[in-house]
């Protein structure tokens, strides 16, 4: 069954952080919110053994990169990849409980404020207080295992999401005419994988080509194969 997780306002997530800033030595996770809410109907609410048993994986992801040790130097980026494999694997969510945003200010102000802390700091409100998925501790994670991880008979192959620079993720996520689309972007990220000298400059181009044919082109209506020719004649300059 689809699980139900916890959510946290805006507002109440401002006065959550403000402490979290005010003592950010003594960023103690939590399990549940006095204010928190779930979605009325659409699966199971999630216990607080689970909440829990999620928060200690990634701690235990982070720590193999590095977090809570200062005498190693955190590997922020490789701990996003296996992070992501981790959160889409435990959280047992449909695609629209992923896209509330108090699922995941949940997540980062009150089960995992240590975390959220150790990748990002305190200088970015989005990293906290989900208004741009994107760009929001967990919530981007997700988002970047459903599309770029591959459907298969033993679980997703995360290897296109693996290949993909922190530059190639941002170009393509957060460009909603791209990102917007999954089966898009995922066309976009293999075409990428095949470019191996000057691929940030490559990425800007194929991304802006793509986005100036949004006004004639319909790509929810092409299956996958269409999609991968038309992204390789972008790229290649072919016809179409």
């Amino acid at each position: 069954m689809n699980q139900l997780w916890p959510r946290l306002s805006h507002t109440m997530a401002l006065v959550e952080l403000q402490q979290h800033a005010d003592f950010p030595n003594h960023l103690t996770p939590g399990r549940s919110h006095p204010q928190q809410t779930f979605a009325a109907t659409g699966g199971r609410r999630v216990v607080e053994a689970e909440i829990a048993a999620l928060a200690e994986k990634l701690e235990a992801v982070a720590t193999a990169h590095g977090f809570g040790n200062s005498e190693q130097p955190s590997r922020h980026i490789d701990f996003d990849r296996d992070a992501a494999e981790v959160i889409f694997g435990e959280m047992r969510i449909t695609a629209f409980e992923a896209s509330q945003p108090g699922v995941w200010t949940f997540l980062a102000v009150v089960a995992m404020p240590n975390l959220t802390e150790w990748r990002f700091g305190f200088g970015n409100l989005q990293r906290w207080v989900a208004s741009d998925l994107t760009r929001h501790m967990f919530a981007r994670l997700w988002w970047q295992a459903f599309t770029f991880g591959i459907p298969g008979e033993s679980g997703r192959d995360y290897r296109l999401l693996r290949g993909l620079t922190e530059s190639d993720l941002n170009q393509l996520t957060e460009r909603k005419s791209i990102g917007g689309n999954h089966r898009l972007a995922r066309a976009v990220a293999e075409e990428l994988l095949a470019i191996t000298a000057n691929r940030r400059e490559a990425v800007r181009e194929l991304t802006r080509g793509l986005r100036r044919l949004t006004p004639f082109l319909d790509f929810s209506v092409m299956d996958d194969e269409e999609l991968r020719r038309t992204v390789r004649a972008v790229r290649t300059g072919e016809q179409l």
